[in-house]
């Protein structure tokens, strides 16, 4: 096979059937959707406990579980500090599981920001909105920069 670039022709096919498959997915999953309560939160049909669960998956990620433990077993005289915080984790994941997603369900609300703009004003929506947008800005340039440390200083 022919290599262009760095990536040869089963890369690139690679890269074509992903994105194919998920644009298709996409299409498909999106036939059932009537309004952006179906898009944003499914309808409101899943349970409480479910939504928990996923929402604690989302906040788990490979540069977590390789960070953390790297930085703990690294750091001048040790990381304990920032492992507290990593054990306490999943105790505020459980909080968030029992007492903020079944109250947060029962105003049906479609986000917190929502919930912001009605318990206050739309100012502190748009402020914390971007709080939001900016500080997860920031941790994906995070990510990605370690990311790139790894890439090209190799495994």
């Amino acid at each position: 096979m022919e290599q262009i670039g760095s990536l040869n022709f089963w890369d690139y096919l690679i890269f074509v059937l992903y994105f194919s498959a998920l644009i298709y997915m996409s299409w498909k999953f999106s036939k059932g959707q009537q309004d952006q309560t179906d898009y944003y939160v499914g309808g409101r049909k899943m349970r409480w406990w479910a939504v928990g669960i996923s929402t604690a998956a989302t906040q788990t990620s490979a540069i977590g579980f390789i960070s953390v433990p790297a930085f703990v077993a690294m750091k001048q005289g040790g990381g304990m500090k920032l492992l507290q915080g990593e054990f306490i984790l999943p105790i505020a994941m459980i909080f968030i599981m029992v007492f903020l997603i079944p109250f947060f369900r029962k105003l049906e609300l479609i986000s917190v920001y929502e919930y912001l703009e009605k318990r206050f004003n739309p100012s502190v929506k748009y402020l914390i909105s971007g709080v939001f947008l900016v500080s997860r800005g920031l941790a994906t340039a995070v990510g990605l920069y370690m990311t790139a440390i790894v890439v090209i200083n190799g495994f």
